[in-house]
């Protein structure tokens, strides 16, 4: 046992250390030695902390990937608009390769994440660690919903859907004003005003979130009133932008969170 906690706590800093370096392929290597079968962490075991980390090191690799797509999206419309063709093939070919490697970002958290901690043997019960993974699972599908279109893009709305809808049934246990529930409330309201087009389901699963977590906030414990506050304004810069830009707005800086 002595020698597990000991692997346990060295890849933990050795992770810590990769983030300072910004070394993110390796931070998520060191967090799945933590949560590798082999040590039999479940969900309810892991730390805050390294619940976290986890989160970070992935986000980071989605990240830079996802503005890669958006530059190099933004490009080919400015080529299409010009009807340089040559550079469209080109600009659309380099995409796809930007397309592929998120998409293998998405299998790994769900491969190496997501199924661990809500599936099998090390499946969490806790229903705050159940939300955490179930809205990164509904994240990193909605990832891959941004950059797809036709079937595929179907599939990945689909299976966003669901695992958010299983984040929402699953934080019905926790206060409204828990941040791990609103980061929730948060990104399933853009899921449905960027992905579903459904601006008014939107508008109305934020303002619920902000309403009903504001009523409590007095009641809030310290240590997270400063994280419960900041995903409330966020809710609010949401909705405060939802209602004044119109309907076709594809400019907008909405606000979302990643852990």
């Amino acid at each position: 046992m002595a020698s597990e906690d000991q692997n346990r706590a060295a890849n933990l800093w050795l992770a810590k250390l990769a983030e300072q370096a910004e070394r993110y392929d390796e931070m998520v290597e060191y967090m799945k030695n933590i949560i590798s079968p082999k040590l039999g962490l479940t969900g309810d075991e892991l730390q805050v902390e390294e619940r976290n980390l986890i989160s970070v090191g992935y986000k980071n690799l989605m990240s830079a990937r996802r503005t890669a797509w958006r530059t190099v999206d933004a490009s080919l419309g400015k080529e299409e608009k010009n009807g340089n063709q040559e550079m469209v093939a080109l600009i659309k070919a380099y995409k796809e390769t930007i397309a592929t490697e998120i998409k293998g970002v998405i299998d790994k958290v769900i491969n190496d994440v997501v199924n661990i901690f809500t599936e099998g043997p090390q499946k969490a019960t806790d229903a705050e660690v159940v939300v955490f993974f179930r809205k990164m699972e509904g994240d990193y599908y909605r990832y891959g919903a941004e950059i797809t279109d036709n079937d595929e893009r179907t599939m990945y709305k689909e299976k966003a859907r669901q695992a958010y809808q299983k984040a929402q049934d699953a934080s019905n246990g926790l206060q409204t004003t828990n941040p791990i529930r609103l980061g929730l409330a948060l990104n399933f309201s853009v899921f449905y005003y960027e992905i579903c087009d459904q601006k008014q389901m939107a508008s109305e699963l934020a303002k619920l979130a902000f309403d009903s977590a504001i009523t409590e906030l007095d009641d809030l414990e310290e240590d997270r009133y400063k994280d419960s506050t900041l995903i409330m304004q966020l809710l609010k810069d949401n909705l405060t932008l939802w209602s004044e830009n119109d309907d076709d707005d594809d400019d907008m800086n909405v606000q979302e969170i990643d852990d």
